[in-house]
């Protein structure tokens, strides 16, 4: 509904502002690894995300699927197979409040339909916004021309060290590396040549004390609209956790701290003539001092369950929750047990505490089912501690087992 609007908006200012009107909805990430993938940008709009991956299910099934549980119906969602795995849209219908069904579509026509893409894919003709721009956006070599509130640029990884490589189009957390001396050196190099030289940028070391991210919308009209902020905790080893902590006492105060990197990022995006979802991460010191070190021009990762959450707040007061969706997260078991266990928790906590499966598969091997469903799931309520114990039943990792 966002996107509808802002076309609207755009075609009063110009009546040819994409004259294929027909728009789909692409929340499938283009792969230049794998040829496997439905959209593989192999000469243009290069993303990094080797080494490839063994499945394609996760960028075709687990992203997609998450995003569409909020798309709403003013344009339909594309996936692969035409529709969500068996059973995960009654679920979506049965737990998220005021749910709103939405359309999907298995095609895409390159010479009628108009992407609105969660990247630039080069086999599409028409996109929402200027691909070139988008994939500029995308870039890490970007930041700093966006704002000086980030981490220092360094000419090599031998001026100073530790020193963090980072390839200028990642996916996910690949092509991240410290350098802090000759070996992790050699092996960055050698990442290099595996991975056919992508191009990268060398900066600053930064000593994390917060790890913050925010989540908005830009119109064309220049006016902001905010999703909330996640917070990725330390656990008692030290570690960053991957999961994304949703609380909402705290989400004036994150918001306080991220609006300043937000507006700057804004400001560029409107000069570029970009618009539409966005999301940034801010890295935070031990002193205070913030760093925007990632900015995803596009809807990200944890917006699905902070619109979740927000209408559990709405509709039962729930003020937190887990999201879990990074790496290989499992529940042991078919996806009909999945669904069935699921259902009988979220009916006998049914205004205490909800669980919501974002998106899902069952994995396989040489085509034959696993018995292993691979997750995407957010558990909300009104106690932390309740809600990490819930998705901890649900979701682990494959490696501890």
């Amino acid at each position: 509904d966002y996107i509808k609007a802002g076309i609207e908006y755009k075609q009063t200012k110009d009546p040819n502002y994409i004259p294929h009107n027909d728009v789909v909805m692409l929340f499938e990430s283009p792969s230049s690894s794998a040829t496997d993938s439905s959209f593989h940008n192999a000469s243009k709009y290069r993303f990094h995300d080797w080494p490839p991956p063994k499945s394609s299910k996760s960028k075709g099934i687990l992203g997609p699927n998450r995003y569409a549980s909020m798309n709403g119906t003013s344009y339909p969602v594309f996936l692969r197979e035409g529709a969500p795995p068996p059973g995960l849209l009654e679920h979506w219908a049965s737990v998220i409040p005021d749910f709103v069904t939405p359309r999907f579509v298995d095609k895409i026509e390159t010479n009628e339909n108009t992407v609105y893409a969660y990247l630039p894919v080069e086999q599409l003709k028409y996109h929402v916004n200027d691909p070139d721009t988008h994939f500029h956006l995308a870039g890490k070599d970007a930041i700093h021309l966006m704002t000086q509130k980030t981490t220092k640029l360094l000419p090599d990884t031998r001026t100073k060290r530790p020193c963090v490589v980072k390839t200028t189009h990642s996916m996910g957390s690949k092509g991240i590396f410290i350098i802090s001396d000759d070996e992790d050196e050699r092996e960055f190099e050698q990442f290099l040549d595996d991975a056919g030289h992508p191009s990268y940028v060398v900066v600053d070391f930064v000593d994390i004390s917060r790890n913050v991210a925010c989540h908005f919308f830009m119109h064309p009209n220049g006016s902001i609209v905010w999703f909330g902020s996640n917070e990725n905790h330390r656990e008692p080893d030290g570690k960053f956790s991957s999961d994304s902590y949703l609380l909402m006492e705290h989400q004036e105060t994150l918001k306080e701290m991220q609006l300043p990197f937000v507006e700057e990022v804004v400001r560029y995006c409107r000069a570029m003539n970009f618009w539409g979802f966005c999301g940034i991460d801010v890295l935070f010191d031990s002193s205070g001092a913030g760093y925007l070190v990632d900015i995803n021009p596009r809807v990200t990762g944890s917006c699905p369950a902070l619109m979740t959450l927000h209408k559990f707040k709405m509709a039962y007061g729930f003020d937190v929750g887990l999201f879990r969706r990074s790496g290989d997260i499992n529940y042991f078991g078919s996806s009909s047990q999945l669904l069935e266990e699921v259902a009988q928790y979220n009916e006998q906590h049914k205004g205490e505490s909800s669980i919501v499966i974002h998106s899902m598969f069952e994995s396989e091997k040489d085509g034959v089912k696993t018995g292993i469903t691979r997750i995407n799931i957010g558990v909300y309520g009104k106690n932390l501690g309740e809600c990490k114990a819930v998705l901890n039943s649900f979701a682990k990792p494959a490696k501890s087992v």
